[in-house]
């Protein structure tokens, strides 16, 4: 049996301290009985089914006594087996045999063959050997052959080292980047030469790309339409931006405060998180994150969910530093994050600053 502990709901972490789960910062803790298939959560820190309580951990059950061994069986007493009987003596070793000489070993190649036969033919009967034949009675003085040329009579070619041909795999590897390097050197050469609509497109394709790096045209549009108010030309442009251009932040962000304006917070956080997810170092994109979470936070403060307001202003003071980190420059980042920190308890000399009310959207 175990002891009743204190276990986050949300993600089962197990936690000294009460309150808020350190880990996920989602739930507030509760006791948690582990002697139950499954688990049970309690009201307080003592179960009322086995018995266990927080803290308090159950005694070890007493060692069971070891049993004795039991003794070994009785092995029976075998008689002794009766001697074997006297082997007849060895029979003497076999007389030596004579050793036979080795026949020398035939030579391989032609000329030495022809040589080893002449050699035995005149060594076994000369004057039998054929008329003509070096050697033979009236035969004339031999003549001193020449000497069969190094690698046998047929003479070995010697071979050229093979080199190493390229793999058709590789041939087309290189083909393939050659090609690639031209067609951005010609592009460029043509961005470089004939600019305006042709140059622009260019832009445009390595913007949506995420080569190109910049705000798109578009994106430009969107953002004066919403500063001028006409917040229906703004919500088009912006729309079509975040759809074109994948890998940029900023037309979500604005999307994002249209729906702020038309009070759908819901969508306005997961717009900023997919811009905090397309752009990982924009400033912009974790402050507008940071104050949405701020506002929320002061809101559920006004309300008296003190506990549900902790957990926003966590994480309105990661997106603040992530802001102030990637923007060392970013006051108002600077500002709001000192607010976080006096809720928090981390700097109550700030606060009573007359700065740290709700969050505009800017």
């Amino acid at each position: 049996m175990s002891a009743v502990v204190r276990r986050c709901p949300n993600c089962g972490t197990t936690q000294t301290a009460p309150g808020e789960c350190e880990s996920c910062q989602e739930a507030e803790v509760r006791y948690y009985c582990p002697n139950h298939s499954p688990g049970r959560w309690l009201d307080g820190p003592a179960c009322g089914e086995c018995g266990a309580r927080y803290g308090v951990e159950p005694p070890a059950p007493a060692p069971r006594p070891t049993p004795r061994p039991a003794p070994p069986p009785r092995r029976e007493r075998t008689p002794p087996r009766p001697a074997p009987p006297l082997s007849p003596p060895p029979p003497p070793p076999p007389p030596p045999r004579e050793r036979v000489e080795p026949r020398p070993r035939r030579p391989e190649r032609p000329g030495d063959l022809l040589d080893e036969l002449l050699r035995d033919a005149r060594a076994r009967s000369p004057a039998g050997l054929p008329s003509g034949w070096p050697g033979a009675p009236g035969a004339p003085e031999e003549a001193s052959a020449p000497a069969p040329p190094a690698g046998g009579w047929l003479g070995r070619r010697t071979r050229a080292p093979r080199r190493g041909a390229p793999s058709l795999v590789g041939c087309l590897v290189r083909l393939v980047v050659v090609l690639v390097l031209l067609a951005l050197l010609a592009v460029a050469a043509l961005v470089g030469l004939v600019g305006g609509p042709f140059g622009a497109w260019v832009v445009d394709f390595g913007q949506s790309t995420g080569v190109v790096e910049g705000v798109p045209a578009q994106t430009e549009r969107g953002v004066a339409a919403y500063e001028a108010g006409d917040y229906a030309t703004a919500e088009r442009e912006l729309r079509e931006a975040a759809q074109a251009y994948p890998r940029s932040g900023l037309a979500l962000v604005y999307l994002a405060r249209l729906k702020l304006r038309a009070g759908d917070e819901q969508q306005a956080r997961e717009l900023l998180r997919d811009a905090v997810t397309r752009e990982p170092t924009s400033a912009l994109a974790h402050r507008a994150l940071g104050d949405l979470y701020y506002e929320a936070a002061r809101r559920r403060a006004l309300a008296g969910d003190t506990a549900a307001a902790r957990p926003e202003l966590l994480r309105a003071r990661d997106h603040y530093e992530r802001a102030i980190l990637f923007n060392p420059n970013d006051a108002l980042a600077r500002g709001y994050y000192s607010c976080v920190m006096a809720a928090l308890g981390d700097a109550p000399e700030a606060a009573t600053r007359p700065d740290c009310a709700p969050v505009p959207a800017r």
